[in-house]
């Protein structure tokens, strides 16, 4: 068996023992047999995984790079990755045994995966959702008895998560009600007092460290070199974050005195206030949807994946209070349907105060960009395509610094062609960049030694954002270490790749796009290692 060959038989190997130990991962792939079952979630159950992680890739490391072509060292670059990632995350730093709110969040989300995905046919997904809620009392038991001196903050968060899960579940019953049955309900309210029983053991656990988030500084180079390709040290990354905010804060003043004497902030709240939307939220939101798609057509900017799909859907009733403004949701990698969905949160339509009314919708403007982001050309098509690709390794491909980059990158280019009309769009987008510039900053501080408050402080002083929103933002900061950070570094590295194909070598944005597309959501910096082992 050559090498190739052997890589692909070590990863459907991984794959089928990772789905059958946990069901609800599988099902969120699109294989339909998992989908009314959960992972017992015992420790056993994730010692063998971390059994298998260890096995595997001690295989795969054994296979020696220079067997491989360019295609083959990507698929194994990909999956040395998600290996070592593991390692890290459940061997360095034991997340699952001291972030508690991943299980709570597993469980509901098991839910809310068959929901979004039923196409609204609920009776089809009804004994999926049955067969799920009843399992979820012992998954969270077994779950609790694994967490081991949880960081305060998350235990926090956890209490959240189960109060938000329980609200969720209230709120589903009325969805359910045409359809369910006592035994439904009975299903309903004991998952219910299952997440008030989980939250209620974790806070009893004994407590790790109020800093405990942190990862520290080797581990978070050692995630920068897996996650975000990019071999720096903490102090370098410190470093170009510093020159990033610099940057930014420049683009974005001289972009607000183009426009008037007010400042960049002042200027966007301006024309939010002067926004009237002529037509109700997820109209505009279709219509903006379908422009840039039918603009990024007729300009040929790249090539759309035969077969995709995407919707404009209102959130559900019962999703309002967990959504932001909008939201998507991508097909699964091995769905045969590859249908996006498109989340709008129109809060206005439950208030009705006018001036309330109309301050809800505000929440909304720049609409235009968000919609670039989320479905055409941003986060839709990338998935989309990703999920045909040949390479089941590269499918699963997750690397944020490539899909975010790419939303943020496509937001530029939207703007720059001519894709979006609102006059204010460079300086949303300006303003946002410096957000994550900020991110870079915060990033590596909180996860060698910053504190929470100077994190959410920082954000305040740089961007304005308030206090809640700024707390929101560091929360999951604080759990992701170097995915923050990888937003605006992400699509600074599709610009020197634009710099070099495009403009140096003077390909078309078509074929630029259509190439960047072809390669999935890994680091860019691996791109430019696999074009140097081509013939």
């Amino acid at each position: 068996m050559n090498s190739e060959r052997k890589l692909r038989s070590l990863f459907d190997n991984y794959l089928q023992e990772t789905t059958l130990r946990f069901p609800e991962y599988g099902s969120g792939l699109g294989f339909d047999e998992f989908r009314p079952l959960l992972s017992d979630n015992t420790s056993a159950i994730h010692r063998d995984q971390d059994r298998l992680v260890e096995r595997t890739l001690v295989e795969v490391e054994a296979l020696p790079e220079s067997a491989f072509g360019a295609d083959g060292w990507l698929d194994r670059r990909t999956f040395v990755s998600l290996l070592r990632r593991h390692q890290t995350m459940e061997g360095s730093l034991k997340r699952s045994q001291r972030n508690p709110q991943g299980n709570a969040d597993a469980a509901i989300e098991s839910i809310f995966e068959l929901l979004v995905r039923c196409e609204g046919k609920l009776a089809n997904a009804l004994p999926a959702i049955e067969s799920r809620l009843a399992k979820i009392p012992d998954y969270l038991a077994a779950g609790a008895e694994t967490i081991r001196k949880p960081v305060p903050l998350w235990v926090k968060l956890t209490e959240k998560s189960c109060a938000g899960g329980v609200e969720f579940l209230e709120e589903l019953k009325v969805t359910l009600e045409p359809l369910a049955t006592k035994r439904t309900n009975s299903l309903l309210i004991g998952a219910q007092s299952a997440l008030k029983a989980y939250a209620k053991a974790v806070s009893k656990k004994t407590s790790g460290k109020k800093g405990g988030f942190a990862c520290g500084s080797a581990v978070f180079e050692e995630l920068m070199r897996e996650r975000l390709g990019f071999d720096w040290s903490v102090n370098e990354a410190r470093a170009n974050g510093q020159r990033l905010v610099a940057e930014m804060t420049y683009q974005l003043n001289k972009e607000a005195t183009r426009l008037g004497k007010k400042n960049a902030r002042e200027i966007l709240e301006a024309a939010a206030r002067e926004w009237l939307p002529d037509k109700p939220l997820l109209d505009l939101y279709q219509t903006a949807t379908l422009t840039v798609k039918q603009r990024l057509e007729a300009q040929k900017l790249m090539s759309l994946p035969p077969g995709e799909t995407l919707v404009v859907l209102p959130v559900p009733a019962f999703l309002k209070h967990h959504f932001p403004t909008a939201a998507y949701s991508q097909p699964p990698p091995f769905g045969k349907k590859q249908q996006g969905i498109f989340w709008v949160n129109d809060l206005s339509l439950d208030v009705a105060d006018p001036e309330k009314k109309l301050a809800e919708q505000r929440q909304h403007f720049g609409l235009e960009l968000t919609s670039a982001h989320e479905a055409y050309p941003g986060h839709h098509v990338q998935f989309a395509t990703q999920n045909r690709f040949a390479s089941k390794i590269r499918r699963l491909a997750d690397h944020s610094i490539f899909y975010e980059g790419w939303t943020m990158w496509c937001e530029r280019m939207c703007i720059e062609q001519g894709l979006v009309d609102n006059p204010h769009a460079r300086l949303l987008q300006l303003h946002d960049a410096l957000w994550r510039a900020y991110r870079i900053l915060i990033d590596v501080g909180l996860h060698t030694g910053m504190s929470f408050d100077w994190a959410c402080q920082t954000l305040m002083d740089g961007v304005g954002f308030t206090r809640a929103r700024a707390e929101g933002d560091v929360n999951w900061y604080t759990s992701s270490p170097t995915v923050p950070m990888s937003y605006l570094l992400g699509r600074l590295e599709m610009e020197r790749l634009y710099a070099h194909f495009v403009l140096k070598e003077k390909w078309s944005l078509k074929r630029f796009n259509d190439w960047l597309l072809s390669y999935g959501a890994i680091p860019q910096r691996w791109i430019w290692q696999s074009l140097l082992r081509e013939p």
